[in-house]
């Protein structure tokens, strides 16, 4: 009760922004991209998606009658829960009394998770599936140990560049435990080779059909493309150092180096791994700009699980005087969860309705071209970096395009008429670059658009109004309805898409839960997020065999098979355990 009680506020503390501020789209800056990722994966499948762990989870969730946004925005908040539930079983194992650890563990970890929920699902789910592996790991037994396999490569599918982190993690617990526990040793090392296999397998498959579509989705990946490395270095210390204050990972730093004197065992020495890692990454990303720092800070969950553990021991340190254990424990607990609030509510989508509004009238006149024309769309605007904005601009649009016509979108930047930086000439020039490409792989026709929430500053002569805000060069089609357009969402649409998702995750992942988590509050709490593993694996199996995830019956078979095959393996293995107990 408990743990579902915490799981609730957790799920009402996510929802706030979106129902305080009437918000219609998902929040974060890579929401647009997982919708237009979704959308193509949709049309060419999986095969199509950088991360299908993500596309594939969504899909098979909007068989439920979901719409793309709402699913979206649901699977922040629900994977959100999830990586706070895990923590609390996690250190609901390392110590089941007093209840106020484990359930401070959740709370704090939970909110923090508030960072990754902004738009990063990939890196979010992984979190979520990663902490429930770890407590298959804890038990000691070949059912949980191969449960934490299948866990670890359905996080590998949501965000394969993460995989290896995990790994070092989990190879790091494996050392520290040698001398201590051999079988622990074994057991994690095995469970990661496993994973492994079975990712590297599942990726190779998914080369067959369509690649994905190799653009920038962030200003990041095109200063990358550009070869302006001493740019992206800065952005990543400037990011660092402007948002160190969002992360109140650094007022927990105290207590979690005091709780980690009361983490033993199998969660204590994965912890003091993950830490070493998360310690390691920030100080290699800022010594040589190879990846952004805070993207280590925002994983480092261990910081608010071990902080969690700090507070039960700062009020056993005070227990005699219970009032000045009760002010400080209950006032570092809400600077914690009130920091992570105040990060959270300052979110905002990256789409706004005006913009799909007119991308999809654009969409409407894209629709009627030939299919391979090349859909230029110009950006610009005052100033002389535009990097952020054209890639965000390119994100909104596929979103809102028919996804038969994601590929032919491309962006172009005119070139500055006066003296600009390094940054804006290189965007102009490789923007200009993928237009040609564009027009040479397909019909060498071409059709520009200028919408006016991205480009108010060009009105190409061979254009003409066709919408208050949208130019089209030559139309001499008339515009045709798209079947599925990209449609917002209303914030109460969101908190019961929401709780549908939590209850079908939970649902899906009650069987295998129970078979993983060893008791049964843990299963409760891994529920979630041991669903969304069986679905991301179940659906990237039957997709590759060839049941299609658009539509009712693909997704809706794979959540029955997913929990049908659960409960019946868990009777199967119950049942053998009471033939045979001496085993």
């Amino acid at each position: 009760m408990l743990l579902a009680a915490l799981g609730m506020v957790l799920l009402a503390f996510l929802l706030g922004p979106y129902v305080l501020h009437g918000l219609r789209f998902p929040l974060g800056p890579d929401a647009p991209v997982y919708l237009w990722w979704t959308r193509l994966a949709e049309h060419d499948g999986l095969s199509a998606a950088q991360r299908p762990g993500v596309p594939a989870l969504a899909l098979v969730l909007q068989g439920l009658g979901l719409r793309p946004t709402a699913v979206l925005a649901a699977l922040e908040c629900v994977l959100a829960v999830s990586v706070g539930t895990g923590a609390a079983a996690l250190v609901r194992g390392l110590a089941p009394r007093p209840r106020a650890g484990w359930l401070l563990a959740g709370l704090l970890t939970g909110t923090f998770a508030v960072h990754l929920a902004a738009g990063y699902l990939a890196n979010l789910a992984f979190s979520a599936l990663f902490l429930a592996a770890a407590v298959a790991l804890a038990g000691q037994d070949r059912r949980r140990t191969a449960g934490a396999a299948l866990l670890l490569a359905a996080a590998g599918f949501a965000h394969p560049l993460f995989f290896p982190l995990g790994a070092l993690i989990l190879v790091i617990q494996a050392a520290l435990a040698w001398r201590a526990d051999r079988a622990e040793s074994v057991r994690t090392l095995g469970a990661t080779i496993g994973a492994g296999a079975l990712l590297g397998a599942g990726l190779l498959a998914l080369q067959a059909g369509p690649g994905p579509l190799a653009v920038d989705t962030s200003r990041d990946g095109f200063l990358r493309r550009a070869g302006l490395t001493d740019v992206l270095r800065s952005a990543y210390l400037d990011r660092f150092v402007h948002r160190w204050a969002r992360y109140v990972e650094w007022a927990s730093v105290p207590l979690a180096v005091a709780g980690l004197r009361d983490a033993r065992g199998f969660a204590g020495r994965f912890l003091r791994a993950w830490g070493l890692t998360f310690l390691g990454g920030v100080a290699f990303s800022l010594a040589t700009g190879r990846f952004p720092a805070d993207r280590f800070i925002t994983f480092g969950y261990v910081v608010p699980i071990l902080a969690a553990i700090g507070l039960v021991r700062l009020w056993r340190a005070l227990e005699r005087r219970r009032a000045l254990a009760l002010i400080a424990t209950a006032a570092l607990t809400l600077a914690m969860v009130a920091g992570a609030w105040i990060a959270w509510d300052r979110q905002s989508p990256f789409l706004s309705e005006v913009e799909v509004e007119r991308a999809t009238t654009a969409a409407a006149y894209a629709s009627a071209t030939a299919p391979g024309t090349t859909l230029v769309f110009t950006v610009n605007g005052p100033g002389t970096t535009l990097g952020f904005l054209a890639t965000r601009a390119a994100n909104v649009i596929r979103a809102s395009m028919p996804p038969d016509r994601i590929r032919d979108v491309v962006v172009l930047v005119p070139p500055p008429t006066s003296k600009a930086t390094t940054e804006r000439v290189k965007l102009a020039q490789l923007t200009r670059d993928d237009v040609r490409a564009a027009e040479r792989a397909g019909n060498g026709r071409a059709v520009t658009f200028v919408l006016a929430p991205f480009d108010r500053v060009d009105r190409p002569p061979s254009t003409i109004p066709v919408s208050e805000g949208v130019f089209v060069s030559a139309p001499t089609f008339r515009p045709r309805p798209i079947a599925d357009p990209l449609l917002p969402t209303s914030p109460w649409g969101i908190a019961l898409a929401a709780v549908v998702v939590l209850a079908a995750l939970s649902a899906v992942g009650s069987g295998w839960a129970g078979l993983v988590a060893g008791e049964r509050a843990a299963s409760l709490a891994l529920a979630p997020a041991v669903g969304a593993g069986a679905t991301i694996l179940l659906a990237i199996a039957f997709e590759r065999a060839g049941l299609p995830l658009e539509g009712h019956v693909g997704p809706v078979t794979v959540l029955v098979v997913a929990l049908a095959s659960g409960h019946l393996v868990r009777w199967i293995l119950e049942r053998r355990a009471r033939a045979n107990p001496a085993k």
